[in-house]
């Protein structure tokens, strides 16, 4: 079964998000709307040979007891700090869940490309902050081929032993985060699984356009 660990280790991360330089170029740049946000944001888990439930976790009534904890965490209250001047105008969050893995995707949509870029640096030093608290960073990287600012982390986790790979990436005024969280042991390459379910979100937004 999926542990507690596990399970709070999603929801903070999603929260932060929740809460939550540019690049120039002969193409015209995508603008994101609010209304992009479902289109990208239901987009399944895409990692071949891996079985994902069918339909998204529902969302959790509120926890007075979380929601406590949250406004006092270190982590979180940098966070909200950091990017309260950003002007955010729309986020969706979702997951996918069963007994041995958990993937989660946020997105967010800017005013404009200039504050989306200014949430990256942010939001990639919470989630190194996240992953030294509760495991082993094992990766940490800037990446290419992924919208713009793509960025990697692998971390092992120190309650289960699960690996977990998280993608951050912008694409114009659009944030994006891909997270999958495996429960000690997940078949096949964890990385590319991650991958190519970032690819699948990526393609998602950009036929948008």
């Amino acid at each position: 079964m999926v542990t507690v660990a596990m399970t709070r280790r999603a929801i903070a991360v999603v929260a932060a998000i929740v809460v939550g330089g540019c690049g120039g170029g002969e193409e015209r740049e995508q603008v994101f709307t609010p209304a992009d946000l479902t289109r990208i944001g239901n987009v399944r888990p895409a990692t071949p040979g891996w079985n994902w439930p069918q339909h998204q976790e529902k969302p959790q009534s509120p926890d007075p007891q979380a929601e406590a904890h949250d406004r006092t965490d270190a982590l979180l209250v940098k966070l909200k700090k950091q990017t309260a001047d950003l002007d955010e105008i729309g986020q969706r969050g979702s997951r996918w869940r069963d007994g041995d893995k958990l993937a989660n995707l946020a997105v967010m949509v800017y005013g404009n490309a200039s504050d989306a870029h200014e949430m990256m640096a942010p939001l990639n030093a919470f989630s190194r902050g996240w992953a030294k608290r509760y495991g082993r960073i094992t990766k940490d990287e800037e990446i290419d081929g992924l919208g713009d600012e793509a960025w990697l982390l692998w971390t092992t986790s120190n309650y289960d032993g699960g690996k977990e790979v998280t993608y951050h990436w912008r694409r114009g005024n659009l944030v994006v985060e891909a997270h999958v969280d495996c429960v000690e042991f997940c078949q096949g390459d964890v990385d590319a699984a991650a991958r190519a379910w970032a690819d699948e979100i990526d393609e998602a937004a950009r036929a948008g356009s």
